[in-house]
Order: C-alpha cells, then sequence, then structure tokens
C-alpha cells in the first residue's frame, strides 16, 4: 500500500540517526616572536662609567659624575639585537645583547695586544624610564658578578 504525499525513509520506531556535533579541535598555538619595540631606545652615544665602588649614589650629585673616567659607547639596535662598541684606551671592545622591556644584557669583549690582559663577560643593565640613562653591572661570572654581592658599577647617560 502506498501512502500519497510521505517522501519519509523512515519508519516509525526505527528513526534516522541524530547528528551530533563533533567538538572543535582546539586551537593549535603558533610559535610567535614577539614584536620589535615601538622605539629602538638604545641606538645612539652613550657617555657611560665604570666604577669601582659601590654606585648606589645619584648620579646627578655632585662629583658623582665627574670623579671616574669616562667610557664612550656606541650602540645599534635593530628589533631586540643590539651590538655596540667601546674602547678603554687603545683597546677595543664589543658589546653584544638583547633588550627585553627595560633590560639590557649580553656579553662583553675586550681585545688588548697582550691576550692576558684581554677580558670578557657578561653585563646587565637597567634602563630609567625615560630612556636616556643606565645602570648595572659588567663582570667576570665567579669572580665579580651579582652573586658575589657587588652592587651595580656601570653606568651610561646618552648623549645622542
Amino acid at each position: 500500500m502506498f501512502i500519497a504525499g510521505c517522501t519519509t525513509t523512515t519508519t516509525i520506531g526505527n528513526p534516522a540517526p541524530a547528528q551530533t556535533a563533533q567538538p572543535a579541535a582546539a586551537p593549535v598555538a603558533a610559535a610567535t616572536t614577539p614584536a620589535c619595540p615601538d622605539k629602538e631606545v638604545l641606538t645612539g652615544s652613550w657617555d657611560s662609567r665604570e666604577v669601582g665602588y659601590a654606585s648606589n649614589h645619584d648620579v646627578r650629585e655632585e662629583g658623582v659624575w665627574t670623579d671616574v673616567s669616562p667610557l664612550p659607547v656606541t650602540l645599534t639596535q635593530k628589533c631586540r639585537d643590539v651590538t655596540g662598541t667601546y674602547a678603554i684606551g687603545d683597546c677595543p671592545g664589543t658589546l653584544t645583547g638583547k633588550i627585553d622591556k627595560n633590560v639590557f644584557s649580553g656579553k662583553f669583549a675586550l681585545q688588548s695586544t697582550n691576550t692576558a690582559d684581554s677580558k670578557s663577560g657578561l653585563f646587565t643593565v637597567t634602563m630609567a624610564a625615560d630612556n636616556q640613562s643606565f645602570m648595572g653591572e659588567m663582570y667576570d661570572p665567579g669572580n665579580f658578578g651579582p652573586e658575589a654581592g657587588f652592587p651595580p658599577s656601570w653606568w651610561a647617560k646618552k648623549t645622542v
């Protein structure tokens, strides 16, 4: 017997299987590199001082800035990577590092004509809020670094 107008393929008591939603796959996190800082605050010339005493002094105090020899530094920042040069007397030095938020850290190397006098080590400095100065340390790990309890001993003010 045919029933006019009936087009269903299911019969009573045997309904079509219900459609179930499949859970969405969790998004895969893409490996991303943080965006470059909006300003390259380290590029330029810096008037720096490496001091041999506790540098917990305000560099604006009379005599604090002028009582040690200048150590001019030139830095170039490209995104988060920073390179730089300096000299102590006629001995050339290099700086290589990265900036993360307001902390610039990396490695230094100073070449001397006498290999025994050449030095290398690490540095870490913290930028001031105005990005026009920093304070931190250059050190030989295991000898004169933060782990030995020495206070920060490297300051700089931007000149250009």
